[in-house]
């Protein structure tokens, strides 16, 4: 198949040389002791040894390691193993934080009419103490000797193996702390993004060091839209408009690129993570997965500049970013090209962040700086039309710019431009009905489980079966956004589905997951580089989400009816009472 050459803001090819390292932490990041101890297995778990805190100062063990090296050469798993617990603690850098707004009774759960919902939203808000955390002074005090980026607010970890702050998974937690009525753990995550944004010009993927070169879908100012929504805060607006202007630089300057459809020039957005090497927080499956690839070092470097982007995408990873030989979402790992799609969710995240951004001015009475992001909002949302809107089958795609084509594959995240409210709203209901005919046609619907991320079965996380919360959350959104009763009828549905399925899922494992079987009501999902974590930050934000919305008219089960069916006429007029 032609490919064509395409004007790139960063050229792509570059050798590791010419790009960045993952952070400028010579241990964690780039050592001769980081290639040995994952290589060699040390931990099952590559995330591990890069979270371990330091004994000594970096360049002390260092040099301890250039002795070990000289003496064997290639020092044995056991050798290295015994390296590591005599530099390294595996003592916690978190201490446990229960936030001082959390209540057991919130006001929420009166408006939950189900008694088993009632018991199962109480159930999730008590887990947020368990998930809270705050950083210990130690690592203020020597913050070279720790991968973790000390941030000044206590925060919600989502569970498991990721004991940091994450910067998407935060927008599901802050909706689930607000409904909660927890307004001001809700503030001082978001003061923790800002923080990690004066720090390193950009709001990083998660608070470690070996994140530092990526970042996640710019999702910033949403979460303070949530928060003035349910606050009025206008001085949080006041003091904080000029970091939110600040992030959207960032990804003006990083992350556009421009390309050619239909002898048109257009300038949208794509994850572009180019730094040098494996993720050190991957560093043996990147490694090793870039050698079976080639042995040539600039298709490496290709191969990790496209898994970190997709890291930065949060779809780590999926068939969404593969393309194979003939154009197609098949083949493995090694066909990943995340650098050359236009990502639908990505630019309309963008686009009603500009938009949040003119908004915030307003408020403000900043009227010359609020038309200009306004103009901008426009002028995106005009390029999402004219780019990844496919009239033939009434569906926003992602765009491939290798092969000038459409992605015309379902992922819950075509539907993004209804759920970031970046249609125009003389478009709306037009496209809202054929975006409803989409849905049904595409089967994507059609599991007990839930909404699948896609219908490959690829054994990536981010594909079938797994059903993963985010992405659920955003087609409900979706379709409540359309104005449509039809698509507000299936919101409920597709709500109700997931509630049940994760109470079922709840009720057997007394725990919430990341991720879940579309194929099996409440069984946790699985592929992937490790294994499914329990917790789980954004799994209780959606579900608090779709309890609070729909809770008047949600049921446990079929042997409930609360006097709402589905099928009455005057449906969404009763959704929008409760």
């Amino acid at each position: 198949m032609l490919r064509v050459l395409l004007i790139a803001v960063v050229a792509v090819t570059a050798l590791a040389a010419d790009l960045p390292l993952s952070c400028d932490s010579k241990v964690y990041c780039h050592s001769d002791l980081l290639h040995h101890v994952m290589m060699k297995r040390v931990y099952e778990d590559s995330k591990t040894f890069v979270d371990l805190p330091m004994k000594h100062d970096p360049d002390t063990i260092l040099a301890a390691f250039d002795k070990l090296l000289n003496e064997t050469n290639d020092p044995s798993k056991e050798q290295l193993k015994a390296f590591v617990d005599e530099h390294f603690s595996s003592e916690d850098e978190l201490e446990e934080w229960t936030p001082p707004d959390y209540s057991k009774n919130p006001a929420f759960l009166a408006r939950i009419r189900d008694e088993k919902l009632r018991t199962f939203a109480r159930n999730i808000n008590d887990i947020w103490p368990t998930l809270g955390r705050k950083v210990k002074p130690v690592v203020f005090e020597k913050p070279d000797h720790h991968s973790l980026i000390p941030i000044s607010h206590g925060f919600i970890i989502p569970g498991g193996r990721f004991k940091e702050i994450y910067y998407w998974d935060t927008y599901w937690i802050i909706e689930g702390l607000l409904i909660c009525g927890m307004h001001d753990t809700a503030r001082g995550m978001i003061e923790n993004l800002i923080e990690l944004l004066t720090k390193l010009g950009h709001i990083p993927n998660g608070s470690r060091v070996y994140y530092n070169e990526r970042s996640q879908p710019p999702l910033l100012t949403a979460m303070v839209s949530l928060y003035y929504r349910e606050t009025k805060d206008i001085k949080f607006l006041m003091e904080n408009i000029e970091h939110l202007e600040k992030e959207l630089e960032y990804w003006r300057q990083t992350q556009f690129v421009t390309f050619q459809k239909n002898g048109r020039s257009h300038n949208l957005l794509r994850y572009f993570a180019p730094s040098e090497g494996p993720r050190p927080e991957s560093y043996y499956e990147d490694y090793e997965a870039a050698h079976n690839l080639s042995s040539d070092p600039a298709r490496q470097q290709e191969f990790y500049t496209d898994i970190k982007s997709a890291a930065e995408s949060g779809w780590d990873f999926s068939s969404r970013w593969f393309i194979d030989d003939t154009g197609d979402n098949t083949g493995r790992l090694q066909n990943i090209h995340t650098r050359d799609i236009i990502p639908v969710d990505l630019n309309s995240i963008y686009a009603n962040a500009l938009q949040n951004v003119a908004t915030f001015h307003l408020y403000l009475r900043n009227y010359v700086k609020a038309a200009e992001y306004a103009y901008r909002a426009r002028q995106l949302r005009n390029s999402i039309e004219q780019t990844l809107w496919d009239e033939q089958d009434g569906i926003w795609y992602d765009y491939d710019i290798l092969d000038n084509k459409f992605r015309k594959y379902f992922y819950p995240s075509n539907l993004s431009p209804l759920w970031m409210g970046v249609v125009e709203k003389g478009r709306v209901r037009q496209k809202s009905a054929r975006v409803l005919k989409y849905l049904k046609l595409s089967h994507g619907l059609d599991f007990p489980g839930g909404i699948p991320t896609s219908l490959i079965q690829s054994g990536q996380q981010w594909d079938f079966p797994n059903a993963w919360p985010p992405l659920v959350s955003i087609v409900v959104n979706a379709l409540e956004a359309s104005g449509n009763q039809q698509s507000r009828r299936m919101a409920f549905q597709i709500a109700q589905t997931w509630v049940r399925a994760c109470l079922q899922g709840f009720n057997k494992n007394k725990q919430m997951f990341e991720k879940y079987d579309a194929e099996t009501p409440g069984k946790f999902g699985g592929g992937g580089e490790y294994k499914v974590q329990e917790g789980f930050g954004w799994s209780n934000g959606v579900v608090l989400e779709f309890l609070n919305k729909y809770g008047s008219i949600l049921t446990a089960d079929d042997s409930a009816f609360l006097g709402v069916d589905p099928a009455d006429d005057r449906f969404s007029e009763i959704v929008s009472d409760s």
